[in-house]
């Protein structure tokens, strides 16, 4: 399984969160896991962006950036992410139904892609406005800053890490729901 992640402070933290984040996979998927590199794709290097693999046979990506600046579409533009059975997106959805048009646009190339993204949680702003985003916090608990979906998917490790996903994320449909609206 491919595992991205932006490489701002914000995320990364410094050496020991990156230590502490691989750390984390290998104890989610059992699995042996590279160093992290800078993203590279077609001979060119993104140093916005970090990835490692996790040695599991899993044919997915886990994606932790910010959808400022279309990070996340660029991303999943990627054959390397778009063509896999499926795509986590440990990541806020800012924008009403950006959820559905990213599957979408990931289903445009592989009509069979599933689409999670992080359990969604409602923050007030210093201007009082409301967002559901997948607030990033408790790096106590595991060395780096996680979202509720990521500790969800600590404790249901024990379940293998397919079911671990679809017990910790949100399963995106294609089907529009009067929820959606």
């Amino acid at each position: 399984m491919r595992w991205i992640i932006g490489s701002g402070k914000d995320i990364v933290g410094d050496n020991n969160q990156l230590s502490a984040r691989r750390n984390y996979i290998n104890l989610v998927t059992g699995a042996d896991v590279s160093e992290w590199t800078y993203l590279k794709v077609n001979g060119h290097v993104f140093n916005n962006f970090l990835c490692c693999v996790s040695f599991d046979d899993i044919d997915g990506t886990f994606i932790t950036a910010h959808m400022q600046n279309n990070n996340f579409p660029f991303l999943c533009s990627l054959s390397a992410v778009n063509k896999g059975k499926f795509v986590i997106a440990n990541t806020c959805i800012l924008e009403k139904l950006f959820d559905k048009r990213l599957l979408y646009a990931l289903m445009n190339n592989n009509r069979y892609i599933e689409l999670f993204f992080a359990k969604q949680e409602l923050t007030i702003d210093n201007r009082r406005f409301f967002w559901k985003t997948a607030t990033i916090k408790n790096i106590g608990e595991f060395g780096f800053q996680t979202s509720l979906s990521e500790r969800k998917m600590f404790k249901n490790r024990h379940k293998g890490l397919i079911t671990s996903i679809r017990e910790s994320f949100v399963h995106v449909s294609p089907i529009l729901s009067l929820e959606d609206i």
